[in-house]
């Protein structure tokens, strides 16, 4: 008797416990004004949410759940690197302010965009700076020490002050990775003044005939460095003809050891890591000159070509337009027997 009055007991609390939620919605619907006859969802309900979530309730009477909206992610397009078109015979458009391609063998001209017109030339000017420093006859293994002042406003470096650092490896740095200390300590320590250093600058451009060049100071930090396009390809193959200065344009990577630590030499023109066999190349950037660049490269059957770019917009362009114009001078320039014109 005791036992079946115990099941009759868990009976009823049982069925209140299935009432009970129907009871809380039936009571908070007359709270709300909704009418209780209406028969309950058995499917879910979506509502949007005031502050943009979605709120998912289920007619059962469990808790609503809310889900935030995942916002898509925004892709960003990569804009493809598109250069100009040709002209109608074939001549490359460029953005470049300059350039000059010349046929290195015979001096015949193969391309040229303002050829005579002189602008800033950034650390082309360090090929000048080559040319008057080996005249000093300077000793190689001959070590100096880089000065606070080398350092001051000379862009980025890796050298710094107190390294001591051979003539040899001050050269590659300069030539190589475009280094402004190692150009100012090489300048400093040669022998010659400051002023008639920059006076030997100006008197070889005249000797060379570069109407167009004028030099105030080493690195090429100066936008007042200036030249034209045909003076960069003269001025290259001078500073080539040095086999030392020539050597060094041609290597991709140099290691060298100061009194403190090691360095590594990355050389900045790309050419050298491309198709293109490099005899000699030069860089050079400033915010007035734009993305400069004087190579010189040489096909399978001894042609030697030298291509100078001024004032290319970016460092992408620089050497993609300088790519283009070698193609178009090995595929169409030489087989020409006079000039395309200008561009």
């Amino acid at each position: 008797m005791r036992a079946r009055s115990f099941s009759a007991i868990r009976r009823t609390v049982f069925a209140l416990a299935l009432c009970l939620p129907l009871v809380a919605s039936e009571t908070l619907a007359a709270a709300a004004g909704v009418p209780t006859d209406a028969a309950p969802s058995t499917t879910p309900s979506l509502r949007p949410a005031a502050s943009g979530e979605t709120v998912l309730a289920a007619a059962s009477g469990s808790r609503a759940r809310t889900t935030r909206r995942r916002r898509p992610r925004r892709r960003y397009r990569q804009t493809a690197l598109r250069l100009p078109e040709v002209t109608p015979h074939g001549i490359p458009r460029l953005h470049a302010k300059a350039a000059y391609v010349v046929d290195a063998t015979n001096n015949r001209v193969l391309f040229q965009k303002n050829p005579e017109r002189s602008f800033p030339i950034a650390s082309l000017t360090k090929l000048m700076t080559a040319l008057v420093f080996f005249q000093t006859k300077p000793e190689f293994d001959r070590y100096v020490m880089i000065s606070q002042d080398d350092k001051w406003h000379s862009s980025r470096s890796h050298l710094r002050p107190g390294e001591e650092i051979s003539i040899r490896d001050l050269i590659h740095a300069a030539l190589m990775s475009s280094d402004n200390v190692a150009t100012k300590a090489l300048v400093r320590t040669c022998g010659v003044p400051y002023p008639e250093f920059i006076g030997r600058m100006n008197a070889m451009a005249d000797s060379l005939g570069l109407q167009g060049a004028h030099f105030v100071e080493p690195t090429g930090l100066d936008e007042r460095n200036v030249a034209t396009a045909s003076d960069c390809a003269k001025l290259l193959q001078v500073a080539s003809e040095n086999p030392i200065v020539s050597a060094v344009m041609q290597k991709a990577s140099y290691d060298f050891t100061s009194n403190r630590r090691r360095h590594e030499l990355v050389n900045t023109n790309r050419l050298l890591r491309s198709k293109w066999r490099v005899t000699a190349g030069k860089t050079g950037f400033i915010q007035e000159a734009g993305y400069c660049l004087a190579t010189n490269v040489e096909t399978s059957s001894g042609t030697e070509i030298t291509a100078v770019l001024l004032g290319a917009p970016s460092n992408t362009l620089r050497f993609a337009e300088v790519r283009r114009l070698l193609d178009w001078s090995y595929r169409f320039g030489l087989a020409v027997a006079d000039s395309p014109g200008t561009d």
